[in-house]
């Protein structure tokens, strides 16, 4: 009888001070599917919202201030450090780093403590396609250094993918793409959609407008919000509903009050209910100018609303599988003007748009298929540390989250783990 080892597999996501958002929703997912099977899976983050749903869904909180989104080389290397010893101590059996800083920093301190699996997600670039060549040849330079500290790379969009290799970012058998996916948005509304608009303040003939994101300069939500100002009162009157937080906010509240459009422009800060607000509102408007493969993008489709998208390249890549959204150029608020204005006045062009941004959600970018791709590429990685432990047929099939998978993996790896020591982290 197969008796499941007291020790568990030991994963640790490191995030550093990054605010919450798509990141922390992929981090959430692929955590409660591993704690389902018996993994232990804690995440390192100082953000406080981020800490709070760390520990509402049962994940270990590491609560480690060593990475900072800031550049300062004296504090960095002392957080470098810092985290060093610390993965010393804890024996993760994989450490898995997400964003730039994240990457840099985390990767360079796994691999100084010899941690066995290092995995890092690229979600998007520290440069967009518009940035100066300098600025990209800097940036892909760290990158090509860091990824040899790992043995994975992970893009979330196959644009990402193509155009690391074109940078020469890392050997292509080092680096992979496993696009974005979420959990069926549409399944979590929990008030009727008129009483949300109600509360917004939009009239049942209003066209309500959406735009979910972190409030950060590289969204371009102050092209929107020109965009908002040039649409003159008519027979449909207009309002955009902003939900999120940043550091831009009181740059972009100060924005809608010189052009005039607190009427119509709303701010509503972090929001749990987005799927509440999706059902609610006519269309969702993402006008991002760098993005990995947007998860508010991903919610749209879900919930079968028309999009109108800046044509960057992960957007690009979206739209040129189906009919699902108008692009528009990047930073232009009058083409964002123009398709609202053309969307306005065709409903049958927005019900064509919702239908086939759904049916590609449902096809392509749903969450299982991306939280068994990570499990899948741990468990591949784990084998290429340890051969002979785990025959080809032995390998989990993808399947749906469950306790059925506990016993295969644990099977593989009884023994392999070394016993846990209390870390300075907390919450472990």
């Amino acid at each position: 009888m197969f008796t499941k080892p007291t020790t568990p597999m030991k994963v640790l996501h490191v995030v550093g001070d990054s605010r919450f958002g798509g990141v922390a929703w992929i981090i959430l997912g692929l955590g409660r599917v591993l704690q389902a099977e018996g993994w232990r899976v804690d995440v390192l983050t100082v953000d406080p919202i981020f800490q709070a749903e760390v520990l509402r869904q049962g994940l270990g909180l590491v609560d480690l201030d060593v990475i900072r989104r800031e550049i300062r080389p004296f504090w960095d290397l002392g957080g470098l450090i810092r985290l060093r010893n610390f993965l010393r101590r804890a024996n993760y059996r994989i450490v898995h780093t997400h964003t730039s800083k994240g990457g840099f920093v985390g990767r360079l301190a796994a691999r100084l403590a010899s941690v066995p699996v290092i995995v890092h997600t690229a979600h998007g670039f520290a440069f967009h396609e518009a940035s100066p060549r300098s600025t990209r040849l800097f940036y892909s330079t760290l990158e090509r250094m860091a990824s040899r500290w790992c043995d994975r790379i992970v893009c979330v969009s196959e644009f990402h993918h193509r155009w690391a290799l074109e940078l020469g970012m890392c050997h292509p058998s080092r680096i992979l793409a496993i696009p974005n996916g979420i959990a069926d948005i549409a399944s979590q509304t929990r008030i009727p959609a008129s009483e949300t608009r109600r509360l917004l303040g939009a009239q049942p003939s209003d066209l309500l407008i959406l735009s979910t994101s972190r409030l950060a300069g590289d969204k371009g939500l102050e092209y929107l919000i020109e965009a908002a100002a040039m649409i003159r009162p008519g027979a449909r009157a207009v309002k955009v509903a902003i939900t999120g937080d940043g550091p831009v906010r009181p740059r972009l509240e100060d924005q809608a009050q010189r052009l005039g459009v607190t009427d119509r422009v709303m701010f509503l800060g972090f929001r749990h209910d987005i799927g509440d607000l999706l059902a609610a509102c006519d269309l969702v408007v993402i006008p991002s100018l760098r993005e990995g493969l947007s998860m508010a993008l991903l919610e749209a489709m879900a919930a079968g609303k028309p999009i109108i998208a800046s044509a960057i390249g992960s957007h690009r890549e979206l739209a040129a599988q189906a009919e699902m959204a108008r692009l528009v150029p990047p930073a232009n608020s009058r083409a964002l003007y123009e398709a609202i204005q053309k969307l306005l006045g065709d409903p049958a062009l927005m019900t064509r748009l919702g239908a086939t941004a759904r049916a590609l959600f449902e096809s392509r970018y749903t969450e299982g298929r991306m939280l068994n791709a990570y499990r899948d590429l741990y468990l591949e990685l784990l084998q290429g540390k340890q051969p002979g432990k785990l025959p080809r047929a032995q390998r989990p099939q993808r399947v749906s989250p469950s306790l059925a998978n506990q016993e295969s993996i644990y099977r593989v790896y009884a023994g392999e783990v070394q016993p846990p020591r209390q870390p300075e982290g907390g919450g472990l």
